[in-house]
C-alpha cells in the first residue's frame, strides 16, 4: 500500500513521505493516506494477526452491539441506571462464548435453602 501511494506521489511530482519530513496537506487525500500508513506501519502485521487467530474486522463487535441494542433500545423502554447496567451485563453474559450464566445459575440454585418456597398451608 505504501509503495502504491508513494508511486502516486511521484507521478504527481511530489517527494514521498519516507524521504523527507512531510506536512500533511488537508486537501491531498493521497498525502493523508500515505502519512497514516507510514505512521501506523507497526500496527499492520496482518499475517501475524491471522496466525494468532485474531479478528481483522470490527464485525464481531458490531454484531454484539446490535444484539445488545435489540434488548435495550426500543419504543417505551426506559431503565433506571442500575437496572439498565444489570440488563446490559446479563445480555453480554448471555452472548458470551464462555457461558458465565450457566455457572452462575448452578451456584445460585445450590445456595438456595428453601426459605422462600411457597407451601400450601393446612388449616
Amino acid at each position: 500500500m505504501i509503495d502504491e501511494l508513494e508511486s502516486l506521489h511521484e507521478q504527481a511530482g511530489e517527494t514521498p513521505c519516507g524521504e523527507t519530513p512531510c506536512d500533511v496537506r488537508q486537501d491531498d487525500p493521497v498525502q493523508i493516506a500515505l502519512t497514516y500508513f507510514v505512521n501506523h506501519r507497526h500496527l499492520m502485521n496482518y499475517p501475524r494477526y491471522c496466525q494468532q487467530g485474531l479478528p481483522l474486522t470490527s464485525s464481531h463487535i458490531e454484531s454484539t452491539i446490535k444484539h445488545i441494542s435489540i434488548r435495550m433500545k426500543g419504543s417505551e423502554k426506559f431503565f433506571r441506571k442500575e437496572t439498565g447496567e444489570t440488563l446490559l451485563q446479563l445480555r453480554a453474559d448471555s452472548l458470551c462464548d464462555t457461558r458465565p450464566l450457566s455457572g452462575f445459575w448452578a451456584r445460585w440454585f445450590a445456595q438456595q435453602n428453601g426459605a422462600n418456597t411457597y407451601r400450601k398451608q393446612t388449616a
